[in-house]
């Protein structure tokens, strides 16, 4: 069952900082999806992701103005090479990995159905860096999440979500969150 989050409260999805897929969508109306490792919260309802300049999630989110951010399980692990590799833009990463997309709540760009949760987001500024730039988002409609991997307060709960951080990049290596250490 998905329990859909309105507004900025939709934030609360976006915890520990976990591996994420982004969804664009290409001019022709084909999915984009990119994984990256290199984002933030920045406020109460904006994130800020490192992408690199030449990339087709880089340009088509100048260009349309919107993005999806999801967060993936273990449990589809193997997709995200998929998803990473790079693949022509008349084909989708999603539909390649064999996942399946799931209608925007506010946006014309879809989620991934197969996610533990997702985050609608539109486009709000861009701050250049190297090759890369830091593109920043503001939520826009909210988002989702399984019911069954949130916390009672609406957090996203990290262990049964599964969610999962990568090291040792480019290498296709990730680890799950361990422990809760009160200080």
């Amino acid at each position: 069952m998905i329990k859909n989050i309105p507004g900025k409260a939709a934030m609360r999805l976006l915890v520990t900082k976990p591996t994420m897929i982004i969804t664009t969508l290409h001019p022709s109306g084909v999915v984009n999806a990119g994984v990256f490792g290199a984002w933030t919260n920045l406020s109460g309802e904006h994130v800020g992701a490192a992408i690199h300049t030449g990339s087709h999630t880089y340009a088509n989110i100048l260009r349309g103005k919107e993005f999806v951010v999801n967060i993936p399980g273990a449990d589809i692990v193997k997709s995200l090479a998929v998803i990473a590799d790079d693949i022509p833009p008349e084909r989708s990463e999603v539909l390649e990995a064999g996942l399946t997309l799931r209608d925007g709540m506010a946006l014309a760009t879809p989620s991934i159905a197969e996610c533990a949760a997702a985050v609608e987001f539109t486009f709000d500024r861009e701050i250049e860096i190297g090759g890369h730039a830091l593109l920043i988002g503001k939520v826009a409609g909210g988002g989702w999440a399984r019911a069954d991997c949130l916390d009672p307060d609406g957090r996203l709960n990290i262990f049964k979500a599964r969610v999962m951080k990568d090291f040792k990049y480019p290498q296709p290596l990730y680890v799950l969150p361990g422990e809760v250490i009160e200080g």
